[in-house]
């Protein structure tokens, strides 16, 4: 009897053993749950997904990607959800790789790209680069690089990185100009080259200095300052600054450090509006070197970004008028965040804004004085917009 009691004491102890286990195990969850961080907010139906997962894993009758490609694939297609071109996945060796021409150089075709209604379009080739060589211009669209066409919404960085290849190679592209019926191609071979910021001179038969910047980098400013103290010491008497094909660059340093030149010291440049509503306003720099000279500022299509800024503090404050054609309307940050495996987000974080609170994003700038430049123009070597700064410098108007 003794013994069947010590057993069945041994027993109920075992149950309560097994139970209260249990029970500090299930109490633990709760409590781990519930002290999750407040940022987890992990959506109610996101179950949906590990379902498509899961059916994906266990009937897909084709090969199946790596477990990486298909989170990838999966985070591309929630970045696609956002509507925002430049909101963008890179996958983990474009990511290592990528490069920017800021430093100085690059070794690829000199094409600045952008996305504008689901197609891959150029904003500006970099002057003297293989892509300004072979006549490829502003708002030409990319229909193929190398071999095969382009997939449905190519982002500017895959783009990017079928450009880009051993120095001396040669890559095709297929392009389609608006108003010509058939695609053309160009056969462009990859280069490293210095990317030339700033090229200055005297305007032949004039006392007007002209100043082309065409694109930002770490160096524009300081070939600005040595051009502009050139032109000065030849007691030049106006001045044409040329932003077209100008596809942006580096931010803030380049941009206020010129217009700096032109503008007062307490003058906003720029306004650089967040998510949540609150703004930071940028400054003009503390060089005045060009505050008396007359100006007349170049815009085109090809004028994005950075370059907008510039022209857009010009038009704001009435130092200069634009002259040529609508700029391209790119006026947002973006934000590279990198992640766990190697890869990495471009993620639009702000837009920007002109001292007047005007849109740049989507928008761009109108012309003060619009001057088309045709095809016909080109062909001729003509610059109708050239022509017509110099003469608002001679009449002022």
């Amino acid at each position: 009897m003794r013994t069947v009691l010590r057993l069945l004491i041994m027993f109920l102890l075992a149950v309560l053993i097994v139970f209260g286990a249990f029970a500090a195990g299930f109490v633990v969850n709760v409590v781990q749950v519930r002290s999750a961080p407040a940022n987890a907010d992990i959506p109610k139906n996101f179950g949906l997904f590990w379902e498509a997962w899961n059916i994906i894993q266990s009937e897909f009758y084709g090969k199946i990607p790596s477990r990486q490609e298909l989170t990838h694939g999966a985070i591309r297609g929630m970045l696609l959800g956002l509507n925002d071109p430049h909101t963008v996945f890179i996958d983990p060796q474009p990511a290592k790789t990528e490069q920017s021409t800021l430093k100085g150089e690059t070794g690829d075709v000199g094409l600045t790209l952008d996305v504008r209604n689901h197609a891959l379009v150029v904003i500006a080739p970099i002057p003297s680069s293989p892509a300004d060589r072979a006549g490829i211009r502003t708002g030409d669209m990319v229909l193929q690089i190398g071999p095969k066409p382009l997939e449905f919404d190519t982002t500017v960085q895959q783009a990017n990185e079928l450009l880009r290849g051993p120095i001396g190679s040669t890559i095709t592209m297929t392009l389609q100009r608006i108003g010509d019926p058939k695609p053309y191609d160009a056969s462009l071979t990859r280069e490293k080259y210095a990317l030339p910021t700033v090229n200055s001179k005297v305007l032949p038969g004039t006392t007007f200095g002209y100043i082309k910047i065409t694109m930002e980098t770490a160096e524009t400013a300081n070939e600005f300052n040595k051009a502009l103290d050139s032109l000065k010491s030849q007691k030049v008497t106006g001045l044409v600054l040329d932003l077209r094909n100008n596809p942006g660059g580096l931010f803030p340093d380049p941009v206020l450090d010129i217009s700096g030149q032109f503008l007062k010291n307490s003058d906003v440049v720029l306004i650089e509006k967040y998510r949540d509503g609150s703004e930071k306003t940028y400054n003009a720099g503390g060089r005045r070197g060009a505050t008396e000279i007359p100006t007349a500022v170049l815009v085109n299509s090809g004028t994005a970004s950075a370059a907008e800024i510039l022209a857009g503090a010009f038009k704001d404050y009435k130092r200069a008028p634009l002259i040529g054609e609508p700029t391209y309307g790119k006026g947002s940050v973006q934000t590279v965040r990198q992640l766990s495996d190697g890869s990495a987000v471009h993620i639009t974080t702000a837009t920007w804004f002109t001292p007047k609170h005007n849109q740049i994003e989507g928008t761009g700038l109108q012309p003060d004085i619009p001057v088309p430049l045709t095809d016909d123009s080109i062909k001729k070597g003509l610059d109708p917009q050239l022509d017509r700064a110099i003469e608002y410098l001679k009449k002022g108007a």
